[in-house]
């Protein structure tokens, strides 16, 4: 027998043994149902491992909306951990910002003009209500511009990895709407432009490296000086007594993480829950209204706690009882 042929059969005899290891210590794969998500775009992943349960165009990069929010509140909460802002730091809205918060065509609180807002403040009605006018001066805050922000997020987004990925905003709103507002250096015509992978991505990064964003994201209302505003979230747990309708999307678990809506595109979510210390991350796009983005996101939930399971076949540094190493014998 030929060296090269030894070489091969001793491969071959240590592949079949370690599989007879396995035999019958693994429980048999059961191939997971079908499923039809209602929407253009879809993904779900394991947070832990980020493996994807499933996908739905994922790879194709459309219109995010205010998801796009979550790459602006990965960026303050890293300049909060690195001391370049603070919680308690103070600042006052733009004339633009201001603008944006008196359009009525938009999510807003209602700011008001030469008013110390907190940190804080500006990125939980951002987080929670989806306010573009607290976006705006957060990013106005860390960069000067928006337009140099703008620079920022796409910075992150290649260091984050994300496969497909254009920011044009801060906000998510298209350009288009911002009239001659658009950031300085991008499209006046233009999108910020996502794949479900690259939101989930991002998503997985802001979970991951700043935790603090779910304690904020799973805040059911709002107390913005006096007004209560609902989370645009109604997965979350809102009491019935006071808000029946959104009581009833409630899903247990459910900590977070982004709503988005416009007319480009359709209605999104990005969503995340944790049952029995598994994580899972669920990107819908493209939906046809409100309720619809929290219904499918409910079935790819459900999809992926009742149908995946992570199994430890051998603990870190397990060993078989008697045998320490695998001798080979070398055949040069």
């Amino acid at each position: 027998m030929k060296k090269q042929t030894q070489k091969r059969l001793i491969v071959s005899l240590i592949a079949v043994f370690l599989l007879s290891l396995l035999v019958g210590q693994v429980p048999p794969a059961k191939a997971a149902p079908a499923l039809d998500i209602n929407v253009k775009n879809a993904i779900l992943i394991d947070a832990e491992t980020g493996k994807i349960l499933y996908e739905k165009n994922s790879e194709q990069a459309a219109p995010i909306a205010s998801m796009v929010k979550m790459m602006t509140e990965y960026l303050v909460l890293e300049a909060i951990s690195e001391g370049r802002l603070s919680w308690d730091q103070t600042t006052q809205v733009s004339q633009y910002a201001y603008d944006i918060s008196a359009n009525n065509n938009f999510s807003g609180v209602g700011l008001r003009q030469n008013h110390d807002y907190t940190v804080e403040e500006l990125y939980k009605a951002m987080a929670i209500y989806s306010d573009n006018a607290t976006t705006i001066t957060l990013a106005e805050l860390l960069a000067g511009t928006e337009g140099e922000f703008v620079k920022l997020m796409n910075k992150k987004a290649e260091e984050l990895g994300l496969p497909d990925y254009e920011f044009v905003n801060s906000t998510g709103l298209s350009n288009s709407m911002l009239g001659d507002n658009y950031p300085e250096g991008t499209d006046p015509d233009g999108d910020n432009m996502l794949s479900a992978k690259s939101v989930a991505l991002l998503a997985y990064s802001l979970i991951k490296d700043h935790p603090k964003v779910l304690e904020i994201s799973s805040i059911p209302q709002l107390d913005f000086y006096g007004e209560k505003l609902d989370n645009w979230n109604w997965m979350l747990k809102h009491d019935p007594s006071v808000s029946p309708y959104l009581a009833q999307f409630h899903y247990e678990g459910l900590d977070g993480l982004k709503t988005g809506t416009t007319p480009a595109a359709g209605y999104c979510f990005t969503g995340t829950a944790e049952r029995n210390g598994k994580r899972l991350i669920s990107v819908v796009m493209g939906a046809t209204s409100e309720p619809e983005r929290f219904k499918e996101t409910s079935k790819l939930l459900d999809y992926g706690f009742n149908n995946f399971e992570q199994i430890e076949i051998y603990p870190e540094g397990y060993q078989l009882k008697g045998n320490k190493e695998l001798k080979v014998k070398a055949t040069n």
